[in-house]
């Protein structure tokens, strides 16, 4: 049980930060958000948070203070100038959660880790949540037990929905539709169906390959010109696979072989060839 005193600073927003934020505040806690240049940490800037800010309805953050010595929890996130007495995770090794299997999803997710952290049951919400998170092609899979893959289309529909301003029916529509498009852009020989070109990227592509339970290849270009390759849904060997090919031609990636995810950033504006 966590001291009633600690603060937690949580990460970058996502339906899952958003629910512990939830829970954190309904148990009681004060919670802040790791931020950057005095703005909210994005999940390119989490591990490199040097201030704390509270971001509201309005989505305006404005300044906090997290006192040196103050007991705090760092939720996938580090804050310079401070030493957390928990740090909540499953994004690299030695985190918590980084190797845990699908069939043990909650202990592996973050939201998991918290509801234990403060000693709490979690929710048949809560399990969609933390699997989608932590696993989300294996449960799509029906690998995670208590987790319904038809109830979590809908949830993550309705979360997609609700940020794109898109209908319900149009986003699982699209889920759908990019399913399909995986299953028939699938190559044997590669183990994984490609999709390089940015400007030709359906809009739910990473959904509906993880809801066909295929491994996916792609790449989209960031608002700041950086082109982004990820590789998702694949087996741990072949995520190694990506991460050191990547690596060893200088890039900068990221990714967990266990969570089945992998990215890099190409510098400019233009796909490589």
């Amino acid at each position: 049980m966590i001291d009633k005193d600690a603060t937690f600073v949580l990460g970058a927003q996502d339906p899952e930060m958003r629910e512990i934020e939830r829970v954190v505040g309904d148990a009681g806690h004060a919670w802040v958000h790791a931020a950057r240049g005095r703005r909210r940490c994005t999940p390119r800037t989490a591990y490199e948070a040097d201030a704390v800010v509270r971001v509201g309805a309005d989505l305006i953050p404005r300044p906090a203070v997290l006192a040196p010595k103050a007991p705090a929890v760092f939720v996938e996130c580090l804050l310079r100038g401070h030493e957390p007495i928990a740090r909540v995770d499953h994004h690299h090794p030695g985190d918590a959660g980084y190797d845990v299997t699908p069939a043990h999803y909650l202990r592996g997710s973050s939201l998991g880790q918290v509801l234990e952290l403060l000693e709490r049951e979690p929710t048949g919400t809560q399990r969609l949540l933390a699997a989608s998170d932590h696993c989300l092609t294996a449960a799509y899979q029906g690998e995670c037990p208590g987790v319904d893959p038809d109830e979590l289309l809908f949830l993550r529909a309705s979360w997609r929905a609700k940020l794109s301003g898109r209908t319900l029916s149009d986003v699982i529509g699209g889920i759908l539709d990019a399913a399909k498009r995986v299953r028939a852009h699938h190559d044997s020989e590669f183990g994984e169906a490609r999709f390089l070109d940015p400007t030709e990227l359906p809009p739910d592509l990473a959904e509906g390959a993880a809801y066909a339970g295929l491994p996916v290849r792609y790449r989209e270009l960031l608002p700041e010109g950086i082109l982004k390759e990820m590789f998702k849904g694949g087996s741990p060997d072949a995520v190694e696979a990506f991460m050191q090919a990547h690596r060893a031609a200088g890039r900068p990636v990221y990714g967990n072989p266990y969570r089945g995810y992998a990215g890099t950033y190409w510098p400019g504006r233009t796909a490589p060839r």
